[in-house]
Parts: structure tokens; sequence; C-alpha cells
């Protein structure tokens, strides 16, 4: 793996798919784009700018708890979000913000940035909750190209990769 891609809304499951996901980005030495996606639905009663700068907010708030703020440094770039540089990893962690259909723009990103992994959040809905409001994570499932991770619900204390040895962790095969 070289790119993670992990899909965040404004709700509480964000912070479960981002604590997994800069898990995976630490332990597999991979790049990390944070992604949103505000609707373009006109119904909606927001500007795009607002919301839009509520997301880089946070964003920001997102990687800052996730990723030490003293082992970040901010890197110079154009256009929307942030883009930061995450220890002596070299894991670099980059925010985007677009606006358009979620499912569609989900997809559209991850192919632009080659992304080997998608991880979304599940609400938790379940049948009748899913199949009245629809999915957006079930939709990614089925229309992503490529291999997605829906993540659940808060986790237990503790990270899943604890068992493994250093040499595991950081990627060296055992013979």
């Amino acid at each position: 793996m070289r790119t993670i891609l992990a899909a965040v809304d404004q709700s509480r499951h964000a912070h479960d798919v981002m604590s997994r996901a800069a898990e995976l980005a630490v332990l597999l030495r991979n790049d990390l784009v944070v992604l949103s996606v505000v609707s373009s639905d006109p119904m909606k009663q927001f500007s795009i700018v607002e919301e839009q700068n509520r997301f880089a907010s946070f964003h920001r708030e997102l990687i800052f708890k996730h990723f030490p703020e003293n082992s970040l440094a901010v890197e110079p770039h154009g256009g929307n979000g942030g883009v930061y540089r995450y220890g002596t990893a070299g894991v670099r962690v980059q925010s985007r913000i677009l606006s358009g259909n979620v499912v569609d723009k989900i997809c559209d990103c991850a192919e632009e940035v080659n992304a080997d992994i998608v991880l979304v959040g599940s609400r938790g809905l379940g049948n009748i909750g899913s199949l009245v409001l629809g999915s957006v994570s079930e939709r990614v499932v089925h229309k992503s190209a490529r291999s997605v991770l829906v993540v659940k619900g808060e986790r237990l204390d503790g990270e899943d990769w604890q068992g493994l040895s250093s040499a595991q962790k950081s990627g060296a095969s055992r013979v």
C-alpha cells in the first residue's frame, strides 16, 4: 500500500475513521488523504463556502488529534485543504474538501490519488435505516474500483496491531 483515503463527514464516526486511518498510515508508512464532500444538493440551507470552511477546521482538528502536533510539519501547497508531513516516517497527510455527489466524489478521488484502500464510516443505521436513508458506505463499497474498509462504531482501547512484532510493524517479512 502507498495511499490511504479516509472519507469523513462531521459526525462522531469521523473520529473512528480517522483513528483507524492514522493508525494504518503510520504502521504501513503510507500517505493519507482525508476527504470530505460538501453535498451539492440545492435544497440544503447552507453556503458551500461556509461548509467548506467548517470541514477545513474539522480536518485540522482530526489531524492534530490523531497525529501529535509536535510531529507535524506543514507543507506548502495550492488548493483546498492542507498538507502535513508526519514524523520521521515521512507520512504525508493531505486534507481535501470537494463538492458534489458524495459517493461519486469519494470514488473519483480514490482513483485520482490512486488509493490502495478507502476507509468510510458506518453509522450503524441497521437494515431499515439504510433502506430508507441509503448508505453512503454501502454505495461506495459497490461503486468503488478500490478496496473499501467500513469502520464500524467506537473502537476498544489500544491498537489492533499490539501483538505484532517490531519487524512485522515495519513491514519486514519473516522467513
